[in-house]
């Protein structure tokens, strides 16, 4: 291409419709030779057009070009957002991508004790895929070979440190599992020190079942009678030891029906697991099959977690059983019998076939675990990830490293994969319990239905907009009830999330500072971008600077925070912030039309005297009166103190008189709760109140003491902000076991005033901190929960947690 030419082109301003050839032409100091005749009838034949050039960049990761075409092609206001926001999301994806494959990288590297390869440097890699997301992950395709290199020689050299007596052994089994697993420090540890790493990856796999479609009846003759005619390469697996042999034994006579075949094999099972017998040798009928608990399954430090209690419950059947009965009041239980299968998806029981039951025999080591891997995928997942975050937080336990095995075991005993899937799972949720939960379930439901051919899900989760929308919700819950808080949270995330434009020069990422000037830039950028559609129903186009510092201090609730105050906020680096990071300017555009459109704080005097008295009348709603006196206030708006109404009323409440037909009922507390919640901050304007509950939580007790009850714990919690110029109260609901809720309700006040040792005074009749004539509401609240078969606790008198310091009180209730 001739210079004349070149520079003609240069300018032409239909160049931007042929990709080759505005390609050729951008980079100027190694310019590119392109036939500029044939790339332009190219592009004719294809029927290309602007458009079609830059959503073919986007798809090929080109974000360079796409940039330099997003600049320079000529296009309408509308046009170019639309590009803008395409070209944020795509490489927000690509990001995600590229940060996910390195972090395994850098964990791959970690467990094969190597430093972190050189390649994986933040800035620089996150700088090559803003340019070229092919280039970064050739890139990174580069770095896995070298370490895949790496980890094999670091291998093969702890192989030949290994006695040659260890061969062979059951040490030498979870040795060789480690070193295939690329776990090179743990089996250097176990060489040096003699140790025993504790994760799945010390647990050799279940012996692949290589005989097609041979029965496992027929695989059960040849181990019984090894004389029979056989395949040669089934030798190796009829050489197994006397514990393995006693077990295949004991289960070929279960088709005998009857208690003393049930025991034999019960007491083999037991023996195969464990060197010395732990069986008491109990077996309880259960019809004509029985019922035993098969102990110490979950003996391994980081199993019991699960388990405390370390067995598990057998089920034994006989001849016909093709599945077990439910068996009411067990927990997750392991069934075994000669004619059952496996069930397709989740149950209570777990099936112990006859084909895991071969595979099983032939390890030497690690055979408890292994008996998990085959009942775990067949349980109720909340097995292991528990039924609320907080359980599966307990699960994790404390400590990065320990909360990293745990998690390995969490997906391997559930079937849901490997580390490779944990790793992807921590880098996603930045290990926040609630989030996981969340993605824990999405797999395993995904896992029951397949889609053919499809992505990976954990890779392509954020095209999934039910589930993604879930999460928005989990992230932002605890700002709930605090909207300059949610500003705060789409300014600092939109601030921290690379918008992929060459022309914004401190884009940060998630991950790093963000500043409050940042988050007040951009919550003015974004205010410009939000036009109200009322102008007089506003009272402030967005909220002023103290506001925006208090609500940045405010995203020290998020678990995704490492830390905030009203100077800065420091966000964890994962994927879930990625994702909202794609789409946080448009969040943050409606987030301020919705404050924008907010009533005036306060409202008019006869407005807050009014909800001041709707939010005083629920304390006496197990009251004789209370209808009475409710429909009065919604006569007349207010309350005189004086009426001969109101005093009755009053004089009723403090009979501390509540008739069991008063408090016998049920209620369901959720809506109750986020009703109560809307008056408490209408009453008190400034403080806030997060409420958690599931989407239902029906209680053994009416409406009427259901709202006194909740009433009095968060007018105890007001009385504790009296005086602070903001102030918040943290509500949540969840179950325990399978008969009570569990009611906690924190604040932010200086907890309470009670010496040490004499904070039983709190529930006591007229005793309080707080003046003459108070102390009622907390012993009237506490008589009414042990009316209703509940309980009403101080559980911390303060710092029981980390933002909300003040009392921690717990409100025990049956459920329904």
């Amino acid at each position: 291409m001739s210079d004349a030419m070149d520079e003609i082109l240069r300018v032409w301003p239909e160049r931007f419709r042929f990709r080759r050839l505005v390609t050729a032409l951008h980079d100027e100091e190694s310019p590119q030779e392109v036939d500029a005749i044939d790339a332009v009838l190219g592009g004719l034949a294809n029927d290309d057009d602007e458009q079609t050039v830059f959503l073919s960049l986007l798809e090929a990761g080109d974000f360079g070009m796409a940039v330099h075409l997003l600049e320079e092609c000529p296009a309408s206001r509308r046009l170019r957002n639309l590009r803008r926001k395409l070209l944020k999301a795509r490489w927000s994806e690509a990001l995600q991508d590229v940060q996910r494959k390195a972090s395994e990288l850098s964990q791959q590297a970690n467990d094969a004790g190597l430093p972190i390869p050189t390649g994986l440097e933040k800035s620089p890699l996150l700088e090559l895929s803003r340019h070229s997301l092919p280039e970064a992950l050739g890139r990174l395709r580069e770095v896995e070979q070298n370490l895949d290199r790496a980890v094999a020689e670091g291998g093969e050299e702890l192989k030949a440190r290994v006695p040659t007596e260890r061969h062979g052994t059951p040490w030498g089994d979870r040795f060789d599992a480690l070193v295939q697993a690329g776990f090179l420090r743990a089996a250097a540890r176990m060489i040096e020190q003699g140790a025993e790493d504790e994760g799945p990856e010390a647990v050799p796999p279940l012996p692949y079942w290589a005989w097609g479609d041979t029965s496992p009846s027929e695989v059960l003759d040849w181990h019984l009678d090894p004389g029979k005619r056989c395949p040669n390469a089934f030798r190796a697996w009829l050489d197994i030891d006397e514990a393995s042999k006693a077990l295949i034994r004991a289960f070929s006579g279960l088709p005998t029906r009857g208690h003393d075949i049930a025991v034999e094999f019960v007491q083999a099972l037991d023996e195969f697991l464990h060197a010395e017998s732990l069986w008491s040798g109990r077996l309880d009928p259960v019809g004509d099959e029985f019922l035993t608990l098969l102990p110490s399954v979950f003996a391994s430090r980081e199993l019991q977690r699960f388990r405390p209690q370390g067995s598990v419950d057998l089920f034994v059947g006989g001849p016909g059983t093709r599945h077990p009965e439910e068996l009411a009041g067990l927990r997750p239980f392991a069934a075994v019998g000669p004619d059952m299968a496996r069930r397709s998806g989740r149950g209570q029981g777990a099936v112990l076939d006859l084909r895991s039951l071969l595979q099983l025999v032939n390890l030497r080591t690690g055979r408890a675990a292994a008996l998990l891997r085959i009942l775990g995928p067949q349980w109720p997942l909340s097995t292991f990830v528990g039924e609320t975050p907080e359980q599966l937080d307990e699960y994790l336990g404390v400590g990065d490293a320990t909360r990293w095995t745990m998690l390995r075991w969490i997906v391997d005993l559930t079937g849901l994969g490997g580390a490779t899937v944990a790793d992807g799972l921590a880098y996603e949720t930045g290990s926040d319990p609630e989030l996981l939960q969340l993605f824990l379930r999405a797999l395993a439901e995904r896992q029951e239905r397949p889609q053919a051919g499809s992505r990976p899900w954990l890779t392509s989760w954020r095209h999934d907009r039910e589930f993604v929308a879930s999460i928005e919700r989990a992230v932002l819950r605890p700002l709930e009830a605090v909207p300059v808080a949610r500003i705060a949270f789409w300014a600092a995330l939109a601030a921290a999330a690379a918008s992929g434009e060459s022309s914004r020069q401190e884009t940060e990422e998630p991950g790093n500072e963000v500043t409050a000037s940042g988050v007040l830039s951009t919550v003015h950028q974004a205010s410009a971008e939000a036009e109200p559609d009322d102008q007089e129903q506003t009272h402030g186009e967005i909220p002023q600077e103290e506001e925006l510092r208090g609500g940045l201090a405010q995203l020290a609730r998020l678990r995704l925070a490492v830390d905030a105050s009203t100077e800065r906020v420091r966000f964890r680096s994962c994927g879930v912030l990625l994702v909202l990071g794609s789409f946080a300017e448009e969040r943050l555009v409606e987030t301020l039309a919705e404050w924008r459109t907010r009533p005036e704080e306060g409202g008019s005097s006869a407005e807050r005297t009014r909800r001041s008295w709707e939010w005083q009348l629920r304390r006496h709603a197990l009251s004789p009166d209370y209808e009475d006196v409710l429909a009065l206030l919604e006569k007349n708006g207010e309350i005189d103190p004086v009426d001969p109404r109101w005093i009755r009323l009053t004089a009723q409440t403090n009979d501390l008189s509540a008739s069991a037909s008063q408090i016998d009922g049920q209620t369901d507390r959720t809506p109750l709760l986020h009703s109560l919640g809307a008056k408490w901050e209408s009453a008190y304007p400034g403080w806030t109140v997060a409420i958690r509950t599931p989407p239902t939580a029906v209680a053994r007790v009416s409406a009427r003491a259901a709202q006194v009850l909740l009433y009095e714990l968060l007018a105890n919690s007001a009385d504790a902000l009296a005086g602070s110029g903001t102030g918040a109260v943290s509500v949540s609901v969840e179950p325990q076991g399978e008969d009570d809720w569990l009611v906690d309700v924190l604040d932010s006040g200086p907890g309470i005033g009670f010496p040490e040792g004499r904070e039983h005074l709190v529930f006591r009749d007229l005793k309080s901190t707080r003046g003459e004539g108070r102390g009622r509401g907390l012993y009237r609240a506490r008589q009414v929960a042990l009316e209703a078969e509940g309980d009403l606790t101080l559980h911390a008198r303060a710092n029981s947690h980390p933002v909300l310091r003040g009392a921690h009180f717990r409100l025990v209730l049956p459920m329904a």
